[in-house]
C-alpha cells in the first residue's frame, strides 16, 4: 500500500456492503487497488486484529467512514450497540483515525444524518464535527463519487506539496528542525530588531526591502505536529547532512537579523511612534493553527480626524503594488463556475483603510459639509463607535469619501495622501489575499475565533462555530493578514467598484468579504457579489483606499 496516496474504508457490512462495493470499485479505479484498503477479510490469519487495524489506519491518511441510517443503532446479540464496545472494529479504526489526526471523512449514504457528538461515545465524539459527504444511490452515485475522489485528490497533493502548511517543495523535516535548532542556540534579544523610517526608506531604496506593509521583523512559529514513528521514519532526510544544513540555517538568520547598524544611530521617538506591529496566523483545513507572525513596519499612518467627542483617527496601511492571480480556481471549494476565470492582475502601489470604516469615523465625516448628497450620522442598525458603519448604499460611500476628499484640502495630510475613494475589486482582493492563494488568507479555512461569520457550518474540517448574529468591533479579534489589514473576512461585506476584467452591471455594484451572517465558502478572499448601488442593509459596510500624492 502506498502510505502518501491510501485510504482507509471503514463501513458495517450488514446494511452498507452494497454501495461500499460501488465506491471501492470507483476508487480502485481512480488511484490503484494498492492504495485501498476496505475489508477485515484482508487481516491475516492469527494476528492481533486491533493492532493489525490500528495499523493499517495509521498508514492511510484518508480513512472514508461508511454511515447508513442504521449505522447508530446496529446491536450486538445481547442488544446493546455495537459502537458502545471498545473492541468493535468500525469503533477500532475511526477512533485510531482520529487519534493519529487523519482525515476522517463520514460518507452519508441511503439519506443517513451525520450523528450529534451526545450519540457517540467519547472516543467517536470529534466524529460529528467532521465535513461530511453524501453518496447518493444512482442517479447522482457517480458526480457525488467524482467530488469524493476531487476531495481526496486535495489531500494527497497538500501532502505531496508539504502538507498543509504549504511549505516550499524543497522543505523538509530536516529543515525545520535546522532552523529551529539555529534559532534555539541563538543569545536570546532583549527587545526584536527595530528599523525606523530612515532606515527603512535607505533600505528599499537600495532594492533590499520592498515598500508599502514591509516587514521590519517577521517571526513565524511554526506549531507542532504529531508523528507517528512511520511517518518520521520516511521523511527524515539522511543526518550526516544535519551539520551543513545548521551552518546555512545560522546564515540565513544572519542575513535576516543582521547586527545593529553602529553607523546609525537608534530611531528617533517619532519614528518608534510610527511603527506599526501586527500579529497574522495560518490554519490547516482542520482550524488548527500552523504558524503564527509577527510584524512590524514603518508603512503605516493616521488620518487625525476631529469627532464632536475628540480626535477619531483613521488608521491607514501602505500596500506596494505588485501582480497576483485573481480569483479562485476551479477546484476551490465553493468557486462559482459564472465567476470569470482566474487572471494574472496587476495592482499599483495605494493605501488601504486597516479596519471597516466606523460608526464614529461615519459620524465625523457625515457632520462636514455635504458635496453631492446628505449623510444619516447614525445609520447603523447595530450601534455602537467601533462597530463598522453599515445600511449605506453605495452612493453615500462614495459621499463619504468626496467629504474626506474636501477635508484633506483644507487639512493636508502629513504623509501626503491626494484623494480618497473606494477600493477596485483587484486592490480589494489583492489587499485581502497578502500573497496568499489560499481561499482564505488565515490558510485553507476560517474559524470563528478569528472572525464574525456564520460559522454552524464548517468550510472543511474545522469544529463547528457560532453565529453572533450581530457585527463585532473592528479588530476586535486581534489577529490582521500578513499586510496588517483586519476584518477583510465577514464581519460586513464591503463595497468595490469594479476591477479591470471585472464587470457589473450599471446600477449595480460589487461587494466583497462576506458579512456577519455569511457562511464561510461567502468569506474567501476570491467571493464576490451584486446589489443595486442604492442598497442599504446591516450587512454592507466599506473601508477606503487613500491615493498619495
Amino acid at each position: 500500500m502506498s502510505r502518501s496516496r491510501s485510504i482507509f474504508i471503514s463501513y458495517r457490512r450488514r446494511h452498507s456492503i452494497d454501495i461500499t462495493g460501488r465506491i471501492y470499485d470507483r476508487l480502485v479505479a481512480h488511484f490503484g487497488e494498492e492504495s485501498i484498503f476496505k475489508d477485515v477479510d484482508a487481516i491475516p490469519s492469527g494476528v492481533n486484529y486491533r493492532h493489525h487495524l490500528e495499523q493499517a489506519v495509521s498508514h492511510c491518511p484518508v480513512l472514508l467512514a461508511i454511515i447508513d441510517p442504521h449505522w447508530l443503532g446496529i446491536t450486538d446479540d445481547q442488544g446493546r450497540p455495537r459502537l458502545a464496545n471498545p473492541a468493535d472494529w468500525v469503533r477500532i479504526e475511526i477512533e485510531t483515525a482520529l487519534q493519529r489526526d487523519r482525515l476522517v471523512i463520514p460518507i452519508l449514504v441511503g439519506e443517513a444524518k451525520l450523528p450529534s457528538e451526545a450519540d457517540l461515545p467519547e472516543s467517536l465524539k470529534a466524529l460529528a464535527y467532521r465535513q461530511s459527504a453524501k453518496v447518493r444511490c444512482d442517479p447522482d452515485f457517480h458526480r457525488d463519487v467524482d467530488r469524493l475522489i476531487h476531495r481526496i485528490e486535495e489531500v494527497f497533493s497538500s501532502l505531496a506539496a508539504g502538507g498543509a502548511a504549504q511549505l516550499p517543495a524543497s522543505a523538509s523535516l530536516i529543515d525545520e528542525l535546522a532552523a529551529a535548532l539555529a534559532i534555539a542556540n541563538k543569545p536570546p534579544q532583549t527587545a526584536p530588531m527595530r528599523v525606523g523610517r530612515r532606515r527603512w526608506l535607505r533600505l528599499m531604496g537600495l532594492g533590499i526591502m520592498s515598500g508599502g506593509a514591509v516587514l521590519a521583523v517577521r517571526q513565524r512559529v511554526p506549531a507542532l505536529q504529531d508523528f507517528a514513528i512511520e511517518d518520521i521514519a520516511t521523511s527524515l532526510p539522511d543526518l550526516s547532512t544535519l551539520p551543513t544544513r545548521l551552518k546555512s540555517s545560522l546564515e540565513d538568520i544572519e542575513a535576516i537579523a543582521p547586527a545593529p547598524d553602529l553607523a546609525e544611530p537608534d530611531p528617533a521617538p517619532e519614528d518608534e511612534a510610527r511603527l506599526y506591529t501586527y500579529e497574522s496566523v495560518t490554519l490547516d483545513e482542520y482550524g488548527k493553527e500552523l504558524a503564527q507572525g509577527r510584524f512590524t513596519t514603518p508603512a503605516y499612518g493616521e488620518l487625525p480626524l476631529a469627532g464632536p467627542d475628540g480626535p477619531v483617527p483613521l488608521s491607514l496601511v501602505s500596500i506596494l503594488g505588485g501582480q497576483f492571480v485573481l480569483g479562485a480556481p476551479d477546484t476551490e471549494l465553493g468557486h462559482d463556475p459564472a465567476q470569470p476565470p482566474q487572471t494574472v492582475a496587476k495592482v499599483e502601489s495605494f493605501w488601504l483603510g486597516a479596519y471597516p470604516i466606523t460608526q464614529a469615523q461615519w459620524r465625523t465625516v457625515a457632520m462636514l459639509a455635504a458635496v453631492n448628497r446628505p449623510l444619516d450620522p447614525s445609520p447603523a442598525h447595530f450601534t455602537g463607535d467601533s462597530l463598522p458603519v453599515e445600511q449605506v448604499s453605495w452612493h453615500e460611500a462614495v459621499e463619504f469619501c468626496d467629504r474626506l476628499n474636501r477635508w484633506i484640502e483644507l487639512n493636508p495630510a502629513s504623509f501626503n495622501i491626494r484623494r480618497f475613494r473606494l477600493p477596485t475589486e483587484t486592490e480589494w482582493e489583492y489587499a485581502c489575499r497578502a500573497k496568499t492563494t489560499t481561499p482564505f488568507h488565515t490558510g485553507q479555512t476560517l474559524t470563528t475565533e478569528l472572525a464574525n461569520y456564520d460559522g454552524t457550518q464548517p468550510y472543511r474540517q474545522e469544529p463547528i462555530g457560532q453565529r453572533r448574529g450581530a457585527t463585532t468591533p473592528v479588530g476586535s479579534f486581534g489577529k490582521a493578514n500578513d499586510f496588517g489589514i483586519y476584518d477583510m473576512h465577514g464581519n460586513v461585506l464591503e463595497w468595490c467598484v469594479p476591477g479591470e476584467g471585472l464587470t457589473v452591471r450599471s446600477d449595480w455594484r460589487v461587494v466583497r468579504g462576506g458579512s456577519w451572517q455569511s457562511q464561510p465558502r461567502d468569506c474567501r478572499s476570491a467571493y464576490r457579489a451584486g446589489f443595486k448601488r442604492d442598497t442599504r442593509s446591516n450587512q454592507i459596510g466599506f473601508r477606503v483606499v487613500a491615493e498619495g500624492v
